[in-house]
């Protein structure tokens, strides 16, 4: 595992109120942190587009590791040993180990002058990229008369064929959101969420159903063919397109989420933490990360150039935005433990 050596000679006055995107070159000379993120592509993306360049600039040693694990992260703070400094990880993980497991952020440290107006406001992260979760379906097998809603998703008869689906134990948020979509209920009554209710729904197609544990597995699954709807991320989607899947997405009330930026509770390296995220929140770093990733920029000032194929993943676009739902993962993160067992007792 790799590890922060900690700098206790920098001070926190030079890297107040730092425009976001920029650092002092040298500013950190002598520090050596540790970025950690999911892997795979979608990490070299990061270090390319703000890891690297942030090291250059800095002066600071910039270690990557991953993919980002609670327990992980659980096990250095309870050890007292913190290894890991800024992580990329999820809104609803943060939450619900705020000021346990992640540190408070210092909004001196960070400008968020160009993040939406619509960004929830949290303790504990930023968000670092957005992207959407819903349905992807096969345009080979569905041609004219494709699903378009959460309806059809939950219509074996009308629309068959297998579904691949969250099989981790405690599911992406929006899962159970999902159901109760297709089962009638309204974006309004969403909340609280009636767990039994949803999961009866999801009970009705389990003999269509396959199951995913990691962002690669979605992408493997569309690609081989083994499913005909991907119920998943849209980055990961798009990668199995360009790998010669022809997957399209459904954004009828998909549920519009976020990668988040935080900071391991009791890292050594907690100044130099903000002042990354700080750059890599930059204009020119996240039209970079767009760029390499398909997943959507968090600056309002980033204009990512890409490619036709992918505008339809773009959850950025005015398209996207005006049918979908952000992701709620306030609600998540407090009532995680609740949301989680019933999901990994209905798997068993």
């Amino acid at each position: 595992m790799q590890g922060g050596a900690g700098n206790q000679t920098v001070d926190q006055k030079a890297f107040e109120k730092a425009p976001v995107g920029t650092v002092e070159e040298g500013a950190l000379d002598g520090t050596t942190m540790t970025f950690t993120s999911w892997g795979g592509e979608f990490q070299k993306g990061q270090e390319e587009a703000f890891g690297t360049p942030f090291a250059e600039k800095s002066g600071a040693e910039v270690l990557f590791d991953g993919p980002t694990d609670v327990a992980k992260i659980k096990a250095q703070v309870d050890a007292g040993n913190v290894s890991w400094d800024v992580v990329n990880a999820s809104p609803t993980m943060n939450t619900a180990h705020c000021d346990e497991l992640f540190e408070p952020l210092d909004w001196n440290l960070i400008d968020t002058s160009k993040l939406p107006e619509s960004t929830p406001k949290s303790k504990c992260y930023v968000p670092s990229l957005s992207y959407g979760y819903t349905f992807f379906y096969n345009a080979d097998k569905y041609g004219d008369n494709p699903p378009k809603n959460w309806a059809d998703f939950f219509d074996t008869k009308k629309f068959p064929g297998t579904r691949a689906v969250d099989g981790r134990p405690v599911p992406t948020a929006g899962t159970y959101e999902a159901a109760l979509l297709a089962d009638g209920v309204a974006t309004d009554d969403l909340y609280p969420i009636d767990t039994d209710r949803a999961l009866k729904k999801w009970t009705d197609i389990q003999d269509s159903l396959k199951y995913w544990s990691s962002g690669a597995e979605q992408t493997q699954m569309a690609q081989s063919g083994e499913a005909d709807m991907v119920f998943g991320w849209s980055g990961r989607i798009y990668e199995a397109n360009q790998s010669g899947a022809n997957f399209k997405p459904v954004w009828d009330k998909a549920f519009i989420a976020s990668d988040s930026f935080s900071i391991v509770k009791g890292s050594k390296n907690k100044v130099a933490a903000h002042a990354f995220i700080n750059y890599a929140l930059g204009a020119d770093q996240q039209k970079k990360m767009a760029e390499l990733t398909s997943y959507s920029p968090v600056n309002v000032d980033s204009k990512p150039v890409i490619p036709k194929e992918a505008e339809e993943f773009n959850v950025s676009s005015e398209a996207v935005a005006k049918v979908s739902i952000p992701q709620n993962s306030e609600y998540w993160g407090k009532n995680l433990d609740e949301l989680g067992k019933a999901w990994s007792d209905w798997l068993s």
